[in-house]
């Protein structure tokens, strides 16, 4: 890719960077503020927030990744949330201290990538993009994966750019360790690693370079599994997913995404859709001019868009897409709606139509609301247990805003341990023998509520049920149990 300077997009001058660290900070203090309210929420988010704050919590007690705690994900992302977790003092939030981070990371790293693209306005209107976007809000306050590997792979684009204009093989290093990083969270991130691959391959073809960024990032998860045992990471967290039932069809998918854009991302979309208006007008005006095309936004824009469209592929393409994995698609839609954008009073009009409306779609997470009814009830019982008793539960959620957490085996109950067998009626009463596990929660029929013989094996070990609603805790009287 190449920096667009034309009349229309004047260069930042006399320094091209005038500004980079006061904009950063600003940036990023946004980006925290913003999502303050959803960090200190009393729910569990999503289910990958009570999944993996659970697994923080195994980890804290000494249980080790992909051996005692299952894992899904590939072998940098658990280290990473303990990291994150201790330096958050290991308090309830602390686990989504590195999903915040991940939203710091992603917003600069994309105003990074902006920068040197386009002007210092058009960098800033595509951070703003992202870190408002409502794709990334999901991703980056909550606990999940899809945070941390998106940022980290945005991260690599942005210094691949900067071996574009500064070509030295540290930072192809440094490259090479962002690209690992995010690929050995997230198979996800592989489309925005191969563009920046692309931009060091065809910015300078220095083999050399090329050869170690390739050979960084694969130590980087070489290094990252063999701890952990390179086939149990491998079957965890790549053979589990391609294995997986097929959440929607191709068709359904690509609905799914449009649908999901369009419900937390307005904003980006409108902008996005003003920008190749004006992109549009730009060209035929050029062209009845008899001006010449600009060659490097048309590489520009042709990047991005493959970014784009490697992304939507991906997504159409892996058997159990959700819309967490959308945000992917964010970063380089929104640095195309401001690499040349509509002018800026037309942006102005249509951001404050569309406010209301985006507000209103995304206000769950903007400022979520903390349990109610049977789901409270059921907080608030299992808070009544010691404090060191342990709850099985197809939702962790519920255990961990409790106070509690779950066996590390049992920090991830996704339906599709239970499709593969790896949860069943007969594993889950052998982990509950424990004596310090207190109860087993059955709340969905595609989790535990399929488990049709689950009471019948707990009886034997004194587990009595307690219905919430619709939700059952089968929970155990022994002294070791006794509630306060």
């Amino acid at each position: 890719m190449t920096r667009v300077e034309t009349a229309d997009a004047p260069p930042v001058a006399p320094a091209r960077f005038a500004y980079w660290r006061v904009d950063a900070t600003v940036l990023a203090l946004v980006a925290v503020v913003i999502r303050l309210p959803a960090f200190f929420a009393d729910r569990s988010l999503v289910f990958d927030d009570g999944v993996f704050a659970s697994s923080a919590l195994a980890m804290r007690a000494g249980e080790v990744p992909f051996r005692d705690v299952f894992s899904s994900q590939g072998p940098v992302f658990l280290p990473l949330l303990w990291v994150a977790d201790l330096v958050g003092l290991r308090t309830m939030d602390a686990p989504r201290v590195l999903s915040v981070a991940a939203g710091v990371l992603v917003t600069i790293a994309v105003y990074s990538c902006a920068r040197r693209l386009t002007t210092r306005g058009n960098a800033l209107l595509a951070a703003g993009l992202v870190t408002t976007s409502g794709s990334i809000l999901w991703v980056t306050v909550p606990v999940n994966a899809d945070g941390p590997s998106l940022a980290l792979s945005v991260l690599a684009v942005a210094i691949a750019l900067r071996y574009r204009d500064q070509p030295h093989l540290r930072t192809a290093i440094g490259l090479g360790v962002a690209a690992g990083a995010a690929v050995s969270i997230k198979a996800l991130s592989v489309p925005a690693v191969l563009i920046a691959g692309l931009i060091v391959l065809l910015s300078h073809r220095r083999a050399r370079d090329a050869a170690a960024a390739a050979g960084t990032a694969l130590a980087v998860y070489v290094v990252a599994a063999l701890p952990f045992g390179i086939g149990r990471v491998w079957d965890q967290s790549y053979t589990y997913h391609q294995e997986s039932r097929r959440v929607n069809s191709h068709t359904g998918a690509a609905h799914k995404i449009v649908d999901t854009l369009w419900d937390r991302d307005l904003l980006v979309v409108l902008a996005l859709a003003l920008a190749l208006v004006a992109f549009s007008v730009r060209y035929v005006v050029r062209r009845r001019a008899g001006k010449p095309g600009d060659r490097a936004l048309t590489v520009v824009v042709a990047g991005l868009v493959l970014w784009i469209v490697l992304v939507f592929a991906l997504l159409v393409w892996e058997p159990a897409m959700w819309r967490a994995h959308i945000s992917h698609l964010v970063p380089p839609m929104a640095l195309l709606a401001a690499l040349r954008p509509a002018p800026w009073p037309a942006l102005a009009v249509v951001g404050l139509v569309a406010a209301p409306f985006f507000v209103s779609n995304n206000e769950s997470i903007l400022w979520p609301d903390g349990y109610a009814g049977h789901d409270a009830a059921l907080v608030h019982h299992l808070g009544r247990f010691p404090s060191d008793a342990l709850f099985i539960s197809d939702d962790p959620g519920w255990v961990w805003r409790s106070g509690h957490r779950p066996p590390g085996a049992f920090a991830d109950t996704s339906y599709q341990r239970i499709d593969d067998r790896q949860i069943t009626e007969s594993s889950v009463a052998e982990a509950a023998r424990a004596k310090d596990v207190c109860g087993v929660i059955a709340s969905s029929p595609m989790h535990f509520k399929r488990l049709h013989h689950l009471a019948a094996e707990l009886a034997p070990y004194g587990f009595t049920p307690v219905h919430f609603g619709r939700r059952t805790l089968y929970q155990r009287d022994t002294p070791e149990c006794a509630t306060r």
